[in-house]
């Protein structure tokens, strides 16, 4: 988020106004846009077979999630102070179910989906879908 050092500008300055809530709308769109794009590389690069993993792949997307998930972690600690000044805004419950999403999917290693899909290839797991 190359923004963020200019959000915090504009939350010091004394004659914000409602430039803060606006500042923080315009910037929650750019993180779920950019969530959205890293989901849509990664379903794009997804294998044909579910069961093809290629770890070196899955680490490389896995790693544009965790960068989004703690900027906009840090984003979503500014938008708690804006909330505390001016008010709640709407789309900040959307950036919170994205992070805790993000953070959800992130929370199985690579490790872990490696293991299942070999579960699955050798018969001792059945997948869900």
């Amino acid at each position: 988020m190359v923004a963020l050092p200019l959000f915090d500008v504009i939350l010091c300055s004394n004659d914000a106004g409602g430039r803060p809530s606006k500042l923080a709308v315009q910037m929650i769109e750019s993180a779920l846009s950019e969530s959205r794009q890293i989901e849509k590389i990664d379903q794009s690069l997804a294998p044909r077979d579910p069961l093809d993993f290629n770890r070196e792949t899955a680490a490389l997307i896995r790693g544009m999630y965790e960068k989004w998930v703690g900027e906009a972690e840090a984003l979503l600690s500014r938008i708690d102070l804006v909330e505390k000044r001016y008010g709640r805004l709407t789309s900040s419950e959307l950036l919170r179910d994205a992070i805790g999403q993000t953070r959800a999917m992130l929370s199985i290693s690579l490790d872990d989906m490696e293991e299942a899909r070999r579960q699955i290839r050798e018969g001792r797991l059945t997948p869900v879908g």
